[in-house]
């Protein structure tokens, strides 16, 4: 079984809990990928398309884990390829129907409709969605509203920020505890 790994806008997570993540999902026997798409201004949507297409055979029965950005792209993604994972996790995933900062406006094509939220509600079977206090990406709504239309069970970490680099966090322990126990029990 396959666990993809995607990370942010930012950096790859191997700087952040990604090694942690990595190691503990190993550890469950999953064969671990990660993607790395281009960050910052060099984003586009077709260039993290065309970078996550070059895996599109491991997504069937998978565990993905997104981290902020990724958490939006995976859904416009999974819908435009028909494709169906068993576990999907996010970390700090916010929804809004538009972006009001304009040095953002060239991130508009990762914003998924309704659709993409319909289509992975009835294609993954478990959805967990990881979200902190004090994000300071997206607000309280946006984080709410994104799990909402997941319908994905939330889990509240205090203290977490974004759980990006300059959250400092290292280690999100509760991914494997979830993982472990869907493997386990089906």
């Amino acid at each position: 079984m396959y666990c993809i790994i995607m990370h942010g806008m930012s950096a790859h997570l191997e700087q952040g809990f990604g090694a942690s993540l990595i190691k503990r999902m190993e550890s469950l026997g999953l064969n671990v990928i990660t993607p790395h798409f281009p960050l910052k201004e060099e984003i586009t949507f077709k260039a993290w398309e065309e970078t996550a297409k070059k895996y599109l055979l491991f997504f069937q029965n998978s565990v993905v884990i997104c981290h902020s950005l990724s958490t939006l792209f995976i859904l416009k993604f999974l819908k435009k390829y028909k494709l169906k994972c068993k576990i999907l996790i996010t970390i700090a995933g916010g929804y809004a129907e538009k972006i009001d900062d304009p040095k953002f406006l060239y991130l508009i094509d990762f914003i998924p409709t309704k659709q993409d939220f319909e289509y992975a509600k009835e294609n993954i079977p478990f959805r967990y969605s990881f979200y902190s206090d004090n994000d300071d990406v997206f607000s309280q709504k946006n984080l709410s509203d994104y799990i909402s239309l997941l319908s994905s069970n939330g889990i509240f970490l205090k203290n977490h920020g974004h759980f990006g680099q300059s959250s400092k966090v290292t280690d999100i322990p509760e991914i494997e505890t979830i993982v472990k126990n869907i493997l386990v029990s089906n």
